[in-house]
């Protein structure tokens, strides 16, 4: 009796549930079907992202976008260009089905990827606003992946919240794919979470979230114009701003930059994570390793756990590790960063002056071997786990032999 009463509570709540399933699942149809149909917009485009932990995004921007459905592109589906939103003549991004450009202002360039230098299973182009959050619900609705949906309605707004429990992160280039695992030095948690708010009356989405162990990022589509012109006409060259130097991927970075070794490092005053100044010059141990990292780069936090091991391996006389942030971002992320990743060595805020002085062009992580008299003795360019904690630890201890 009591077995047969549990089945009984059991179809009760599948009865009610279920319609409501359905409900949502034709729903999102139309939602589909909707976006199908948009063969071009232009729009405004809140971007906001967090390093997990953050209570403050650590990037804030807002682009005014123009973009197109494009069925002969079997990636992305999508052709758009970017421009700063307060300066319309301000090119920032754009791809064309066969190229993405980039702009660099402060060097007044121009870089064209043709997805030749490093060759992947996608492009790894983020598709405009439309066409991602679109990719997104046709997967809600097509995939056998282990998948658990959540879904509101208040006033005015639908909401649906994606979770992918499944072996690989997924990411949305067009489709979704999953991403190749990283070392194991970079452990990254695989569950992926999106968010998507629709505006009921019309159908159409206007936000979108993206929430990985790694990385959080908010979209928010703010006066979209659908127009019923479609790709004919649209020319990514004719958006390039004049007089820029155009470069293609690769020849950027590896454009030669002054060798530092041999060389007395540039002194500098920057700030801890306290708002306490410290320079170059308050360093006394013999030995300096200076760590010009990023928060957001892959490798710089995969070489943490060395250089935690590295702050512990010789004594305060002999050895100083100094690990600077160099991707301009705001003291409340380094403050995170040093507690989430259990930062046991000096970590400053960096600035530009510092990037130019060691020649970096803003790459990392980049490490230099100061001596007693403040010489670059070696400068190491990139982490791995086989070869960067031999070669650095072998220098360091070449340098403090009597």
């Amino acid at each position: 009796m009591q077995r047969k009463n549990i089945k009984t509570k059991v179809f009760f709540f599948l009865s009610l549930l279920l319609p409501a399933t359905l409900q949502a699942q034709d729903y999102l149809k139309e939602v589909l079907e909707r976006m199908e149909g948009i063969q071009s917009a232009s729009y405004s485009e809140h971007t906001e992202s967090w390093e997990p932990g953050d209570t403050l995004p650590v990037f804030t921007a807002t682009f005014f976008v123009q973009e197109y459905r494009n069925p002969q592109d079997t990636t992305i589906g999508a052709c758009f260009a970017k421009w700063d939103s307060k300066d319309k003549n301000r090119f920032e991004e754009g791809y064309d089905g066969h190229i993405h450009a980039s702009v660099y202002h402060d060097d007044r360039e121009i870089v064209l990827d043709d997805f030749t230098v490093r060759r992947l299973p996608f492009r790894p182009v983020t598709p405009p606003f439309f066409q991602y959050t679109e990719s997104i619900l046709r997967y809600v609705l097509e995939t056998t992946d282990s998948i658990t949906k959540e879904v509101r309605e208040t006033g005015k707004t639908y909401y649906i919240k994606l979770t992918i429990r499944e072996e690989n992160q997924i990411e949305f280039f067009g489709k979704a794919f999953r991403m190749p695992s990283p070392p194991p030095e970079f452990y990254v948690e695989p569950t992926s979470v999106y968010e998507i708010w629709i505006d009921k009356p019309t159908r159409l989405p206007y936000k979108v979230s993206k929430k990985m162990s790694h990385y959080i990022s908010v979209h928010v589509c703010l006066n979209p114009r659908l127009n019923p012109t479609g790709l004919k006409g649209f020319n990514l060259y004719d958006c390039f701003p004049k007089g820029y130097e155009i470069k293609r991927k690769g020849e950027q970075s590896a454009r030669k930059q002054p060798s530092m070794e041999g060389k007395p490092a540039p002194g500098w005053t920057l700030r801890d994570a306290d708002g306490n100044s410290f320079s170059l010059g308050q360093v006394k141990s013999r030995v300096v390793l200076l760590n010009l990292t990023g928060i957001g780069c892959g490798a710089c936090h995969a070489s943490i756990p060395f250089l935690r091991r590295l702050k512990d391996r010789f004594p305060p006389a002999d050895f100083e590790l100094i690990a600077i942030e160099t991707w301009g971002r705001p003291m409340h992320s380094i403050r995170n960063y040093i507690a989430r990743n259990q930062i046991n060595y000096r970590f400053l805020e960096g600035s530009k002056d510092l990037v130019n002085d060691y020649h970096t062009g803003g790459a990392a992580p980049y490490f230099f071997l100061l001596d007693e008299h403040r010489v670059v003795r070696k400068v190491f360019y990139g982490y791995s786990l086989e070869n960067s904690e031999e070669a650095i630890t072998q220098a360091i201890e070449e340098l403090l032999r009597p």
